[in-house]
């Protein structure tokens, strides 16, 4: 569109339109908010009863924080809590491999989270190092999400460019969910670091019966962490051995967020709540009401990727102000 106006040309150009904002899953964005709040109450958990007496003389604290400590370090290897927590990992695979059916830069979150997760790496790394204590993390829950997506969002975008047929990815997708699954439990049994009895057998889920590689030792009373060849690093990453403070192998964690993929191909297909088929009185109230887990479902990879830093900030300052003197 043209205008003269004395005897100048303005070209107006078309305006660009808003790029429409999909609504949100509220059950979907509930569930992520459920499981980040049990996640940093689980850390909470890890840095008075773990992390903190690294660096204190807890001895030597207030009763009231030795008695928190304890009940903290109690608390963190209680076997129920050792299963909620692999429920509760278990579940944010199968979440975000649902969000990459809904998500049009799948590939993208997925390279930014193995990014994030080699950053994580390498800062655990230097803290170990200056700290002299096992913080180290090769192949993290971040990093193992990002690959998982990654190699998900291909997968599905190579099937749909050859065939066209969403309908058959979706059955391909529980295939291979099923693959990676039994697969990993498989790995797991063949490589079991205890005979499975009736009464232990149940660990495998978790990956209690999982190898455990030493991360450090010390050289000449020099702390040293152990450098593992390459063959070593790939078992840590295909979840054939258990390394360092936090761990998640491909197997059989990838085959959940597959699984996530198939659960939004086959459910999700107009992208819509399953709760609330249609807009009604009922919905915003109950949207509202659950306001504030669903805004914490919807930050979920921020919470995630920050909130540890943030926790173990905060966890040094309650010890240092209580009085507990540093070792």
């Amino acid at each position: 569109m043209e205008m003269a106006i004395k005897n100048q040309t303005l070209v107006f150009l078309p305006l660009r339109e808003k790029k429409r904002s999909i609504k949100r899953v509220f059950e979907i964005d509930a569930i992520r908010g459920l499981l980040i709040i049990l996640m940093v109450l689980d850390h909470i958990a890890y840095d008075f009863g773990l992390l903190m007496p690294d660096f204190f003389i807890l001895e030597q604290g207030p009763q009231w924080l030795q008695d928190l400590s304890i009940w903290s370090e109690g608390y963190w290897f209680e076997l129920w809590r050792i299963n909620i927590r692999y429920v509760v990992i278990a579940l944010f695979y199968i979440l975000i491999g649902l969000s990459a059916y809904f998500s049009r830069n799948s590939l993208k979150r997925g390279m930014l989270l193995l990014g994030f997760g080699s950053i994580i790496s390498i800062v655990a790394y230097i803290g170990s190092l200056l700290l002299k204590t096992n913080m180290f993390i090769f192949f993290g829950i971040i990093s193992c999400l990002g690959v998982s997506l990654i190699l998900y969002s291909l997968l599905r975008l190579f099937f749909l460019k050859t065939t066209g047929s969403k309908k058959a990815w979706k059955w391909i997708a529980l295939f291979l969910s099923l693959l990676f699954l039994i697969t990993g439990y498989w790995m797991r049994i063949d490589i079991a670091s205890a005979t499975l009895t009736s009464s232990n057998w149940w660990l495998i889920s978790n990956g209690r019966l999982t190898p455990v590689l030493n991360t450090y030792t010390y050289v000449g009373g020099v702390f040293t962490p152990i450098e593992y060849d390459a063959a070593t690093k790939w078992a840590i990453i295909i979840g054939q051995y258990w390394y360092g403070v936090d761990w998640a192998g491909l197997f059989p964690y990838m085959g959940y967020a597959f699984l996530g993929g198939f659960i939004g191909e086959a459910l999700y297909g107009n992208k819509k709540s399953l709760i609330f088929k249609k807009e009604s009185h009922l919905q915003n109230r109950v949207e509202k009401m659950f306001k504030p887990l669903t805004f914490i479902g919807s930050k979920t990879i921020y919470i995630y990727l920050l909130h540890q830093v943030v926790l173990a900030g905060l966890a040094f300052l309650v010890f240092l102000l209580a009085g507990t003197p540093l070792k």
